[in-house]
């Protein structure tokens, strides 16, 4: 997945991309993480995104992990990474 997916993210970003916790929510099994990015990309766009991660755990180790975040603001400011199309999904 790094190579995939976060190398083709990153080199999009003129800087590294602070992403800072604000909220977190945790019941059995399943915690709830509100964080906000802020950064530049390289074209000299704001890429400044609050995120939603679901995760949930199972025998200490992450087993699952959903992310939200303003889709329509990453579709205009980033491009996909090789090989991919705009809109994946991959919940079946």
């Amino acid at each position: 997945m790094r190579g995939e997916l976060f190398e083709p993210l990153f080199t999009q970003f003129a800087s590294t991309c602070p992403n800072r916790a604000l909220r977190f929510i945790a019941e059995d099994d399943v915690v709830v993480v509100e964080c906000r990015g802020k950064v530049k990309t390289v074209r000299g766009d704001n890429h400044n995104n609050t995120h939603c991660h679901v995760c949930r755990s199972e025998g200490g180790l992450l087993r699952e992990l959903t992310e939200y975040m303003d889709t329509a603001l990453r579709e205009r400011v980033l491009a996909p990474p090789e090989g991919v199309s705009r809109r994946v999904d991959r919940r079946q």
